[in-house]
């Protein structure tokens, strides 16, 4: 596959190519002036590698005189190659040379042009020639070669002996870990490192607000001891609030803040806490005002309801006493915002970053979370609970041109511009971080491109110097000089590039070769930093300015599909259907292909069902349900009696059709009561409640208590496994891509 250019046409690096263009050029030619098409069959041919098929992609843009576009120029050069002296060297069958024609001259345009050729074609080695003609019709290429799932090399016009293959970097099972760990499964990094379970086991359990393992575990037993865990560290895993604080933020990292009662548990403890605090330097009417709507939270407003509202009352009668923490969270509005949400039971969480009161919880928080110390004694270093909020930018840097100082400086502003873009969409506003690529010849340039960028702004920009050769020596030399910077320390602040929360490519004005290599770079460290790697493109537009556009994420083939389909696998098993649809989003199209599968699933498992109105059938599909959670319940440390009671209502049973199931279902009344005194219901809503959180020592058996359900509701009954079955189907089908893309 070869975009056709100016060399082609024997004017290499000009703007406006000639009337009677020289196609052939002189055999003997060296460097530029020698033909694109002749160095690489000269090269593939020393290499004895057959080709077999010629794509020339020409794009339809009038570039030549009287309106003449690089697809006429190239089907000129078809008739060349198959005509009986030939071009360049080489001879071809009619059939053997092809013209694609590119309408849209961009790495997306091409990818989904090329997308619908591969259709009906199969090749078993696609070679991209790369150094002639516009690098982003070489880029979409290879964009459509991974979504058709063909094998592709990059062939350098001035090295075409020696393709080189992107491929998937090695030890993948190493950046499983990481993922897994940055994500947060516990329970499923005990599976891989079966050494440290104790640890992972123990982080589950609080994951899922449950302190019952670690309170069993200090008082039965002194096995611990071997692992090089210590009582006090145990002790911590058995306390309520601290176990809350870390079931909240691990899941709102996962952007599922919402997703239990946790939201409103943690708001009405916290500002319980806060208010006790600072009542004695409060005004007296600030005092009344919040003292009033800490007892009304307790209470739950004496069952009248209304909660919301009563915050945001008492949000607008607050007018002084504005620097003290209480006060502060009550007029925090997106945190209002998300309290409200949370008590409808069925909010999705939206991008952009998440209060501030929560985030400098989620902080101070963290600084004493035992969690870190655990993940450290295990030989690793974590990630920030909430992500660092930095987005690290990539852009190899060319030679540029005599007068353009002031297009330079507006093109740094848009890729600026488009990084601090994707930081919006993050949890947390961190750092802009943007790396320039520069070999000796750019140095230079590239120093004077970030000393403007960093000048009156808040970026991070930073020179590579020393990037040059081939596509793994390029890659090479990136990932070192990121992996030399700052440390990561497991907690927010470290500055370390393995923490960023985005990795975005930047493609276009660099060498052909660097921007390869800088492809491969991002792929290499999108893996070390468990994070994803999006790919833009820098373009010239009118008067010199300049925009970024793009942003697939087709790269995620090779290497993210993997552990982005791993860890779906993992969030369905435990039904966090919401965290699965958002990593499997971040995906290529394979991988995303995935999508209606969940989402059939959760429909299924928390679906409001309102076409379904015949009693029998509903109870049916409470059946379901419950015999999902238990199936669920027999491997995975999920909060069992809380997932089945939110799958049953209010959604599908209102709230009085819920009360009059539980009068006449014993087990679902049970059911209902742990429901509501676990760490995601109300165990921390009330004054005074913490002893009625059932610990180890009156052990309630969850699993025989939904069996009991369903055989109250009617069941089991024919299909009454049907989402087990569906759940079931969804999992084997991301391991088969899990296994695909290894």
């Amino acid at each position: 596959m070869h975009a056709v250019g100016g060399g082609d046409l024997g004017a290499p690096g000009v703007r406006s190519f000639p009337e009677n263009p020289d196609f052939e050029g002189d055999p003997a030619a060296v460097g530029k002036d020698r033909r694109p098409l002749r160095k690489i069959f000269e090269g593939l041919a020393s290499a004895k590698i057959p080709v077999s098929l010629v794509v020339l992609l020409g794009t339809t843009n009038a570039t030549g005189p009287g309106g003449r576009t690089l697809a006429e120029y190239a089907e000129e050069i078809r008739a060349r190659l198959i005509s009986e002296p030939g071009l360049c060297g080489a001879r071809f069958d009619p059939d053997a040379v092809v013209v694609v024609r590119i309408d849209a001259p961009t790495t997306r345009g091409t990818s989904e042009t090329l997308s619908r050729w591969f259709t009906s074609r199969h090749p078993q080695d696609i070679l991209i020639s790369c150094g002639s003609g516009a690098f982003a019709l070489s880029a979409g290429a290879l964009c459509a070669a991974l979504e058709a799932r063909r094998p592709a090399r990059i062939v350098s016009i001035d090295s075409s002996h020696q393709p080189y293959a992107l491929e998937r970097p090695r030890d993948m099972e190493v950046h499983l870990e990481a993922w897994l760990l940055r994500h947060r499964f516990w329970d499923a990094l005990a599976e891989v490192d079966p050494g440290n379970r104790l640890r992972w086991d123990l982080l589950a359990a609080r994951q899922a607000g449950d302190t019952a393992p670690a309170t069993a575990l200090r008082e039965r037993s002194t096995s611990y001891l071997a692992s090089g865990l210590t009582s006090g560290q145990i002790g911590k895993f058995t306390e309520l609030w601290p176990t809350a604080q870390a079931a909240l933020f691990e899941r709102s990292g996962r952007g599922e803040p919402a997703d239990y009662g946790l939201m409103r548990a943690w708001f009405s403890n916290r500002l319980r806490k806060v208010f006790e605090q600072e009542q004695g330097k409060l005004s007296a009417m600030t005092r009344g005002e919040i003292g009033r709507l800490v007892t009304a939270l307790g209470n739950r407003g004496d069952g009248e309801g209304n909660l919301a509202g009563k915050i945001r009352a008492t949000g607008h009668a607050v007018t002084s006493d504005l620097d003290c923490a209480c006060v502060q969270m009550i007029k925090d509005a997106s945190l209002v915002e998300l309290y409200t949400a949370a008590s409808t039971h069925s909010a999705k969480p939206l991008p952009g970053p998440l209060p501030p009161t929560l985030l400098r919880a989620a902080d101070r928080w963290e600084k004493d979370d035992q969690g870190v110390k655990l993940v450290a004694g295990a030989g690793r270093t974590g990630w920030p609970v909430l992500g660092s909020g930095d987005v690290l930018g990539l852009m190899a840097v060319g030679l540029g041109r005599e007068g353009r100082d002031a297009e330079d400086r507006q093109a740094v502003r848009a890729v600026l511009g488009e990084l601090r873009g994707r930081r919006g969409l993050l949890l947390r506003r961190g750092a802009v971080r943007l790396r320039l690529l520069a070999s000796e010849e750019t140095a230079e340039r590239a120093h004077r491109l970030a000393g403007w960028a960093v000048a009156g702004g808040d970026a991070d920009v930073r020179v590579v110097e020393g990037v040059r050769g081939g596509l793994e020596p390029i890659r090479d030399a990136v990932v070192a000089a990121l992996a030399a910077e700052a440390e990561p320390t497991g907690k927010t602040g470290s500055g370390s590039l393995r923490d960023v929360d985005e990795v975005v490519l930047v493609l276009g004005p660099g060498p052909p070769m660097t921007n390869y290599g800088m492809i491969a770079a991002g792929v290499e460290w999108s893996l070390t930093a468990a994070c994803p790697l999006r790919m833009t493109e820098l373009f010239r537009v009118a008067d010199g300015q300049s925009e970024v556009r793009g942003g697939q994420p087709v790269l995620a083939r090779l290497g993210a599909d993997r552990m982005l389909a791993k860890l779906a696998s993992s969030a369905v098993r435990r039904l966090d259907l919401r965290t699965a649809h958002r990593l499997i989003e971040r995906g290529s199209g394979r991988l995303r292909g995935a999508l209606p599968w969940v989402a059939e699933l959760e429909d299924g498992f928390l679906g409001a069902g309102g076409e379904i109105r015949v009693e029998r059938e509903r109870l049916a599909v409470a059946r379901r349900r419950l015999l999902l959670v238990a199936e669920v319940r027999r491997d995975h440390p999920v909060p069992a009696a809380y997932l089945a009671v939110e799958a049953l209502r209010p959604a599908f049973f209102t709230w009085k059709s819920w009360k009059v199931l539980c009068d006449a279902t014993p087990a679902l009344r049970e059911l209902g009561k742990l429901a509501n005194e676990s760490v995601q219901g109300h165990a921390l809503d009330r004054q005074g409640r913490w002893n009625s959180h059932r610990g180890a020592g009156n052990p309630v058996d969850v699993s025989s208590l939904l069996r009991q359900a369903v055989q109250q509701l009617g069941g089991p009954d024919k299909g009454d496994d049907e989402l087990i079955v569906r759940h079931k189907s969804v999992i084997d089908a991301l391991e088969v891509i899990y296994r695909e893309t290894g």
